[in-house]
């Protein structure tokens, strides 16, 4: 990320358009997946921006507190979006997004999907247990459903692990 040149330029007319457009495409994105606009509006400009940004540069930008750029850049950091490096020796950071595909995926599937696969385990058994105390005439029913969502949490628990080792490999 270290350049001669790491001052942030303040993008002309053109360059705003195109950093709002991307801001708005990821925080479409970001929500998507369940995460908070602020982490695709961060992302966004990042990913819009030819040189890192501090992060003041970043709340400048997006007019977002500093709680939330905080947050939002420790949670890119760690999904592995946002590369960070301290700015010329000082205190403060710079912050560049990751521009490739297969970190991200990587990192979003072993941070947050995988975690939320595996506790769904023990709340489908917890789920099963309570099918005998149903009334008799919903328990079949509940018990259709029930066969359903574990093929589905099985097949998603056949698949990430597959998905996983392909992002891994190179």
């Amino acid at each position: 990320m270290s350049g001669a040149n790491n001052v942030a330029i303040p993008p002309n007319a053109a360059q705003a358009t195109l950093q709002r457009e991307l801001v708005v495409v990821f925080s479409n994105l970001a929500e998507l997946f369940g995460n908070p606009r602020s982490l695709g509006e961060i992302y966004g400009v990042l990913f819009a921006s030819e040189h890192p940004l501090s992060m003041e540069e970043i709340i400048r930008r997006l007019g977002i507190s500093k709680g939330s750029a905080s947050q939002g850049l420790r949670q890119l950091e760690d999904l592995g979006a946002v590369l960070r490096e301290k700015e010329n020796g000082g205190r403060s950071h710079l912050y560049a997004a990751r521009l490739e595909l297969k970190p991200l995926l990587s990192g979003f599937l072993s941070k947050r999907l995988v975690p939320g696969l595996s506790g769904g385990a023990e709340r489908l058994k917890r789920l099963h247990d309570l099918v005998p105390d149903l009334p008799r005439e919903s328990q079949p029913g509940a018990r259709l459903r029930l066969q359903r969502i574990t093929k589905w949490h099985k097949r998603a628990g056949t698949f990430l692990p597959l998905a996983q080792k392909l992002l891994q490999g190179e």
